[in-house]
């Protein structure tokens, strides 16, 4: 009898040692996690993460791991709630298109609450990480894109599994224990697409990663799950998806490295990244041509299945709905002269320059796009009509921060630099980034140095 996947993902997290993991893939997970540090720290002083940081205190007060951003301490679970609504507050940090989804930041502030609760030093931060967002990408590719076609957010409820693992293994569980996990954090997963545009789509990455310790500590007490409970009949892939069976379903960690072969998306723009390939079109156009808001008729925005989906704000009066907004992301580049942290206020948003051009704006589904399915890579083509009666034609397939559009290291260090100088200064950025660089050889000293 061949095992339940489950059991199969849990055998090869416990058994993955560090050596194994092909270099390509630890450069990659230092870059998220280096990423994931600066979107963290930027998003601790969002309403969102004040709110979590506020019910952190109130529910576990102290404890040994660090709330980013702050000087706060609170246990495993609460520190990680907080650290992972920071990490999406801003929506700056990076997706996955196995998930259509934000993978680090359900597994990484797990990876360093239970590393900074046990001590742990930078390898150890590195393995967990990369075994979780591996494991979660697994079940990804064989309940995607139908669990997001239902209407589900796959950063929370595929990035339980992910957390889990993290946890998981930093707490040296055996296979079987690390089973029963997951296989409670199968019946934690939840997080739909409705609540985008508000507090609680940032929340939801917390939420993954606080239900993925509490998945570990109650499978450490004895709580029991279903070893099949992804491939079973009601089990995770029936209910979320409608899927009726996995037959055949493999379970192909070692010898497929998502991470390697799909690699993550690093964003330019603190906002959803289904508007990014038209902000980059339309910067681009910008650049070569100068318009004003009077010069244009109307904008004409053909988006692929998901766009109408993601962004579900199309006049946004502040700026979590701008975050979701084709229409504000075009607007602030013309407007305000960028798409950077400075634009997402609810002054920016509120500018009537803002909101009379947003009008102008259209986004509907294109024929062309619609054919190529539930895509999470956001093709765009924009018509811009001008009032001299001219028609320009703008397309782009893929944003730049894409495996295929990759950034520079200096533009890594830069985004880092943008959301870390202004609370902890140059010289502790440039040691963050030191030590991020080289986290393979980083002692819990030195980690705990820049935690605290």
């Amino acid at each position: 009898m061949v095992d339940s996947l489950i059991l199969q993902i849990a055998r090869w997290c416990v058994g993955l040692r560090f050596e194994d993991i092909p270099d390509e893939v630890i450069d990659i997970a230092k870059t998220a996690l280096t990423d994931y540090v600066a979107v963290t720290i930027a998003g601790s002083d969002m309403p969102v993460a004040k709110n979590l940081q506020q019910f952190a205190i109130q529910r576990a007060p102290q404890g040994n791991c660090s709330v980013f951003g702050t000087e706060q301490k609170s246990n495993m679970a609460y520190a990680s709630y907080a650290n992972g609504a920071a990490s999406h507050a801003l929506d700056f940090d990076d997706v996955s298109w196995a998930t259509i989804g934000h993978p680090t930041v359900t597994v990484a502030p797990v990876a360093f609450a239970v590393a900074e609760e046990r001590k742990l030093d930078g390898a150890s931060i590195l393995r967990a990480y990369i075994a979780g967002v591996e494991a979660q990408h697994q079940i990804a590719r064989w309940v995607m894109p139908q669990l997001s076609e239902q209407g589900w957010h796959t950063t929370p409820t595929i990035g339980v599994f992910g957390s889990t693992v993290a946890a998981g293994i930093l707490l040296d569980l055996d296979e079987d224990t690390l089973a029963h996990a997951l296989a409670i954090a199968a019946s934690s997963a939840s997080g739909v697409r409705g609540n985008f545009g508000s507090q609680t789509k940032a929340m939801h990455a917390g939420l993954a990663a606080f239900n993925g310790i509490n998945a570990v500590e109650l499978a450490m007490i004895g709580v029991t799950g279903k070893p099949n409970v992804i491939e079973s009949a009601d089990g995770f892939a029936q209910c979320f998806t409608g899927i009726t069976t996995l037959e055949g379903a493999e379970v192909t960690l070692g010898k497929y490295w998502d991470l390697k072969e799909n690699g993550l998306v690093f964003k330019q723009y603190p906002c959803c990244s289904g508007s990014h390939p038209a902000i980059d079109c339309w910067d681009a156009f910008l650049q070569e041509r100068s318009l004003g808001a009077d010069d244009i008729e109307y904008l004409q925005v053909g988006v692929s299945l998901l766009g109408p989906r993601e962004l579900v704000c199309n006049c946004p009066q502040n700026a979590i709905e701008a975050k979701f907004s084709m229409p504000y992301a075009l607007a602030a580049r013309l407007i305000h002269g960028g798409v950077g942290l400075t634009e997402f206020t609810d002054e920016a948003v509120l500018d009537q320059r803002i909101q009379a051009l947003m009008l102008k704006i259209q986004m509907r589904i294109d024929p062309e796009l619609e054919k190529l399915g539930f895509i999470g890579t956001a093709p765009v083509k924009i018509k811009v009509y001008l009032k001299n009666g001219e028609m320009i034609s703008l397309d782009n397939d893929l944003a730049k921060g894409n495996p295929e559009k990759p950034f520079l290291q200096e533009e890594i260090d830069r985004k880092f630099m943008a959301c870390v100088v202004a609370k902890y200064g140059e010289n502790r950025c440039l040691y963050w980034l030191t030590v991020l660089a080289h986290l393979e050889t980083a002692t819990y000293e030195e980690l705990n140095q820049l935690l605290n």
